[in-house]
């Protein structure tokens, strides 16, 4: 025996270090295993979690806008198309079938949560340019409102009781025309009006637009969409077939 180690040496290490990577790459290939069992189990509760909270937000026909849009994207990765070729040649076809449905009934949901939120950005970005707009138009009005400068008529009433007897004609025009342009350049600005004026518009302003003076638009489609896609995913069984119960028990193996 001495004598084969010895004369095999090189070969039986050989063997041992094939032996040993061996074991450690089915010990990594069965981590990978469970972990990815792990992973599409519990996306798979959390979408029958999520989609049961969905369905609330439609009622008598009608969709509860603000709760779509602030709910959260169901899905960020995809972990059964991910991983499923570890567990496909174990797992019967209506299984297969079924968690290949939820998937794609979560997709095209996920694609209307995004389409409404969209939808949601784009009204807001509408209302924000409205405001502006009206705003930018109240700033130049009450700018001008808010501006008492003196008057072509005024001065040439008060220049008539100002100006001695005997000044001629022209030295009367020429202090008349004088005096007009620098009351034209030189406008008695009141700070106080114009922030008065333009509070009480912008305030009237929010007002107005706050109680729905523009239209919030939502294409119906989106609803119909997400209606039947939930009445697509109210008709499939995940929990109790065969290939969810296998993933689940695969996911609490222990190496």
């Amino acid at each position: 025996m001495v004598k084969f180690i010895s004369e095999n040496w090189a070969n039986i290490l050989l063997i041992i270090v094939g032996s040993f990577a061996l074991a450690t790459y089915i010990l990594q290939e069965r981590k990978k295993k469970i972990d990815a069992a792990s992973l599409i189990v519990l996306q798979i509760d959390e979408f029958q979690e999520r989609l049961r909270e969905i369905s609330t937000f439609i009622v008598d026909g009608q969709l509860n806008e603000t709760a779509f849009y602030e709910s959260l994207p169901l899905m960020d990765t995809d972990y059964w198309n991910k991983y499923k070729h570890y567990f496909v040649r174990k797992m019967d076809a209506t299984s297969y079938t079924a968690l290949n449905q939820l998937y794609e009934y979560v997709s095209e949901i996920q694609e209307q949560q995004m389409l409404m939120k969209a939808f949601q950005k784009n009204s807001f970005q509408i209302t924000q340019n409205v405001l502006a707009n009206i705003e930018s138009h109240f700033i130049v009005a009450d700018l001008n409102n808010a501006c008492t400068g003196v008057t072509a008529q005024n001065i040439t009433s008060a220049m008539g009781n100002m100006i001695p007897q005997g000044v001629s004609e022209a030295d009367r025009n020429t202090l008349n025309a004088m005096v007009q342009q620098i009351a034209a350049q030189n406008p008695n600005f009141d700070m106080n009006r114009f922030w008065s004026l333009y509070n009480q518009q912008r305030n009237w302003t929010k007002s107005i637009i706050n109680q729905g003076a523009l239209t919030s638009y939502t294409p119906v489609q989106i609803r119909i969409s997400l209606e039947k896609m939930l009445k697509k995913y109210s008709m499939l069984e995940i929990s109790g077939t065969e290939g969810y119960q296998m993933l689940e028990k695969a996911s609490k193996q222990k190496f």
